[in-house]
């Protein structure tokens, strides 16, 4: 009788804890909806980019180099970048390559944080 008394404490312990967790608020995240989204991809190279409703974003490219060589790799650059609680807006740059992944966050509490500086700080990542 001891084991069934156990069998049942451990049933309605699972059930209150799957009740509890059921019952939690689902995330901010959870309720962003895709707005734009593009795919291209051909044989050597592949473009996406997504974007949600909350300002969250990513985009990346990637392209095979020195095709049909022992030297051949795929090459990526991108970005992502969402707007924080405090109104920061954070974006990540980022390459991979031969030399390995390498990034760069970059953030702002400006509005006017405008596209041509982050024109200027994706070229700064892929040139050094």
């Amino acid at each position: 009788m001891k084991l069934a008394g156990e069998a049942t404490t451990i049933g309605l312990t699972w059930l209150l804890w799957l009740s509890i967790v059921s019952a939690a608020p689902a995330s901010e995240d959870s309720e962003a909806l895709l707005v734009n989204y593009e795919s291209v991809q051909m044989r050597e190279m592949y473009r996406f980019m997504y974007e949600t409703d909350d300002g969250q974003y990513r985009e990346e490219v990637g392209m095979l180099v020195n095709v049909g060589t022992p030297d051949e790799e795929l090459m990526t650059m991108g970005r992502y970048g969402y707007t924080s609680k405090d109104g920061t807006e954070v974006m990540v740059m980022y390459t991979s390559g031969k030399n390995g992944y390498r990034a760069r966050t970059v953030s702002s509490r400006s509005s006017s944080w405008d596209s041509g500086a982050k024109k200027k700080a994706l070229l700064s990542l892929l040139m050094g």
